[in-house]
């Protein structure tokens, strides 16, 4: 399988499959009698554009990132990660404190990603009220923001 087959093939897997690890991905190609390594299925990741995103399974899925949905998630990690105070949460609403002059920005940033949990964001200086869609665990949302305070 030439390069180019072979990143039609994972993107094709990456659109209808969850698939979190580059291992799995490897197991896909040698099940369809493909021989690849996990330096080939790496560099093709990278070439791609291909991100990781979180789950609500205490994981991570790669996906193909809409046409401006990347930048704007590493942006919410770096930001989280560098302001990030504390976290509380009841009944669908999650409220995030972090450091003076950031909500606004954190607000926006959760905005601009479009998780599909979330249906509004309300902020101030220093905290964020993350509003999640109806039926939503609060638990699901506070997984997928822990997984982006993870360095």
């Amino acid at each position: 399988m030439n390069k180019k087959d072979r990143q039609k093939a994972l993107l094709s897997l990456i659109k209808e499959h969850p698939v979190g690890r580059q291992e799995d991905i490897v197991t896909y190609f040698e099940k369809i009698g493909e021989k690849v390594t996990q330096a080939t299925i790496s560099r093709d990741i990278n070439e791609l554009g291909l991100i990781k995103v979180p789950n609500s399974h205490d994981g991570f899925l790669y996906h193909l990132p809409k046409s401006d949905d990347r930048p704007y998630l590493q942006r919410l990690r770096r930001a989280l990660q560098h302001s990030f105070l504390s976290l509380r949460a009841q009944r669908g609403m999650i409220m995030i404190k972090v450091q003076p002059g950031n909500g606004q920005l954190v607000s926006n940033l959760i905005e601009q990603v479009q998780l599909p949990e979330i249906f509004a964001t309300i902020s101030d200086d220093g905290s964020v009220l993350v509003l999640l869609k109806d039926g939503i665990p609060t638990a699901k949302v506070i997984n997928i923001i822990q997984k982006l305070l993870e360095k």
